[in-house]
């Protein structure tokens, strides 16, 4: 089962590098990129990394998982209710809702799992 924290790692490192190298998609009729466009993708790709970590650093040493865990897990679980909101009233596209949100609550319920497990 700690190895779900590997796989999350991954999962987040590539969210991170999504982030940070994905040309903008804008969806302006201006076509311009709105001012705190960039930084929104360079604080979110951070956070996703710095995640990516945590989770590698928890599975080198599981004592410390709990507290790290449920905030991780929090965190994914927002990811997916932010997500959901998006789609249902600002048009986020269904493959980014089920990539993003879908995916970061099976890693949530995973968590709760491994948390339970412990």
């Amino acid at each position: 089962m700690e190895y779900i924290l590997i796989v999350a790692a991954i999962y987040n490192l590539i969210g991170a590098l999504i982030m940070w190298f994905q040309a903008p998609v804008l969806q302006t009729d201006a076509g311009d990129i709105p001012t705190d466009y960039m930084q929104y993708r360079l604080f979110t790709g951070g956070t996703a990394f710095l995640f990516s970590v945590i989770y590698t650093y928890v599975f080198f040493y599981p004592e410390i998982a709990i507290p790290l865990l449920v905030f991780g897990m929090a965190l994914k679980f927002w990811s997916f209710v932010s997500c959901f909101i998006c789609y249902k009233k600002y048009d986020f596209p269904k493959e980014e809702f089920l990539k993003v949100g879908v995916g970061n609550l099976i890693f949530a319920m995973l968590f709760l799992a491994y948390i339970l497990t412990l």
